[in-house]
């Protein structure tokens, strides 16, 4: 009897047992199903977006012009245009700003490095920095390729940055500028509405004849008279919207007004131009020819056009140390000496 009961009551403990394990395991197994809650955070602080001031940021557009863009063999470079008004222009050559110039009121800008380019492949791209501190990147840049040699042009191209043009070669050997530069006067010609104009480019006083040689631009007009107030006046046609007169008669020491007219074919003045300047001051030169500044001029460009290099600016700001107080800042109708080409 005593046995029966030790052993009913080992197999109500076991039975109790199994029943706590069987309870313990799916209590652990409900826990680890059940889900786990963070707790909040009590304070809560709005993200703000990270503001990009528009001032600050390059932007790429189609803000400048090229109109002129010339390489020498020698690795002498000049270029001209239009970009935003009062800016800074730098041009840049990889990592390295080779030029830099300021546009005038209305954008114009010319640019000359101060060294010339050596032997080898350039890609030039043009930023604009505006009063307000806006930087501005053209859209444009240009491939330059320059062998070094002497008889060699450089090649040289437009490239737009985007990809949405083609390269345009502008300089290269055998393209034959000469011939399209006379297509398209030919067309103007034949097609020509613009207003009748003459200009006097520049003033030359040949001391071994004793005559004065005019030159300039004009278009739309049959002929050219020019000459000294008061006095016979010489005769030249235009060629190619340029033209060339010479004057004889003796100088005076006082002042003189110098002009010259264009006329249509029933001989009409259709446009005139002058400037006063003394026979003194022509004399003076010493046979140097005087320039006369046009709306837009720089001394850059004329340098260049007169000089064949920007960089001999310097040898025109010398010469006229008492008219240039400023090389970027000159005035239409002011006359200027400029050094014979081959000397300063």
């Amino acid at each position: 009897m005593k046995f029966s009961k030790v052993i009913y009551f080992l197999i109500i403990g076991t039975i109790l047992a199994t029943i706590a394990l069987l309870f313990a395991f799916d209590q652990q197994d409900t826990e680890d199903k059940k889900e786990v809650i963070v707790p909040l955070v009590k304070e809560v602080v709005d993200a703000k977006p990270i503001e990009v001031k528009p001032a600050t940021r390059k932007q790429a557009s189609e803000t400048i012009k090229l109109e002129v863009i010339r390489v020498r063999p020698d690795g002498s470079l000049v270029i001209a245009g239009k970009g935003l008004p009062n800016s800074k222009v730098e041009i840049i050559s990889g990592a390295q700003i080779i030029a830099e110039t300021n546009s005038d009121k209305i954008g114009d800008f010319v640019a000359v490095p101060e060294k010339q380019l050596k032997g080898g492949e350039y890609l030039l791209s043009f930023r604009q920095t505006t009063q307000d501190g806006k930087v501005v990147i053209a859209n444009k840049s240009v491939a330059i390729n320059v062998t070094g040699a002497i008889k060699d042009i450089p090649i040289v191209a437009i490239v737009d940055s985007e990809g949405k043009l083609g390269a345009k070669v502008i300089q290269a050997p055998g393209l034959n500028a000469n011939k399209e530069i006379s297509k398209e006067r030919e067309t103007i010609i034949k097609e020509d509405k613009r207003d009748p104009y003459i200009a006097i480019l520049a003033i030359t006083h040949d001391t071994k004849v004793g005559q004065i040689v005019l030159s300039g631009r004009a278009h739309n007009g049959a002929q050219i008279n020019a000459g000294f107030s008061g006095k016979e006046t010489s005769s030249t046609k235009i060629v190619n919207d340029e033209w060339s007169v010479s004057i004889p008669g003796k100088l005076i020491a006082g002042k003189q007004k110098i002009f010259a007219v264009l006329l249509g074919k029933n001989g009409k003045v259709l446009s005139e131009n002058s400037i006063t300047i003394s026979g003194k001051t022509i004399q003076n030169a010493n046979g140097k020819t005087f320039v006369v500044v046009q709306k837009g001029d720089a001394l850059w460009n004329i340098a260049y056009q007169r000089l064949g290099l920007g960089n001999r600016y310097i040898d025109i700001v010398n010469l006229n140390k008492n008219k240039i107080i400023n090389p970027d800042l000159i005035f239409p109708k002011q006359l200027f000496i400029i050094p014979n080409k081959g000397t300063n």
